[in-house]
């Protein structure tokens, strides 16, 4: 471990990849296979791939995980703390607790991370190339999106008499093409500057511009089906290749 006294390092690029194993939809989901592989190794080798981090860990409480990881050369400095591993923690306090054990236990010091998903094996490094060229001065973070697979704003809700009701009335009858242009975060990745994490206390800061993915790379496994959507999806790209 590096004296406390030491000179503090400053790195430019650390990627965080959460991978615990309390998940309950689908049991054990970040280390399923997943063409021969832990799903989440799939991550890994996006990130080294991309050729941007000074350091890349894995945020985890299992030492299986851990064991995964050495198999793939990849060490892991620490373990989480159980109580972030918990269904309610966020991944905001996984973040900062990353942060601060890098900061205090190694002295190194980062100007930016990426989150990387573990469960979205279809984002590739070149996503992750192509997104943190968009972190530019005056942004504070970037954000992969996707749009909608409907016009959000025909979205309509029951009212206790049974009845629907449109969520937007006002763009409800609009034609679609002059709906304006929605999109959601896709759950592959983001890129945030570590100064604005520390200030505002979230992934995506104010300042995030959007990384457009098409949907068929956005697949964030949850349940069995994604895992379906997301094994069929990449096997199109095997495929291709």
């Amino acid at each position: 471990m590096v004296s406390k006294k030491s000179v503090r390092l400053v790195m430019h690029n650390l990627a965080i990849i959460p991978v615990r194993m309390g998940s309950k939809r689908l049991k054990n989901k970040n280390i399923l296979d997943f063409f021969g592989r832990p799903l989440f190794v799939h991550t890994i080798d996006a990130a080294l791939k991309s050729g941007l981090f000074d350091e890349i860990h894995v945020s985890t409480e299992s030492q299986r995980v851990v064991e995964i990881c050495e198999e793939y050369n990849l060490s892991v400095r620490f373990l989480r703390d159980e109580v972030l591993a918990s269904d309610t923690a966020s991944l905001e306090s996984v973040c900062a607790y990353v942060l601060d054990v890098y900061k205090n236990e190694y002295n190194i010091n980062f100007e930016n991370f990426c989150l990387l998903w573990a469960t979205s094996p279809l984002r590739s490094s070149e996503d992750v190339v192509n997104s943190y060229g968009l972190l530019t001065e005056e942004a504070d973070g970037v954000v992969s999106v996707t749009n909608y697979d409907l016009p959000v704003f025909c979205a309509q809700q029951e009212k206790s008499d049974g009845f629907l009701t449109p969520n937007f009335p006002d763009k409800f009858w609009l034609p679609s093409q002059k709906m304006p242009n929605v999109c959601c975060d896709n759950g592959c990745l983001c890129w945030v500057k570590v100064k604005a994490f520390n200030k505002e206390g979230v992934w995506m800061p104010k300042k995030t511009k959007p990384y457009y993915m098409e949907k068929s790379k956005s697949v964030d496994i949850d349940t069995q089906e994604d895992l379906d959507m997301a094994k069929y999806y990449y096997s199109q790209i095997l495929n291709l290749e």
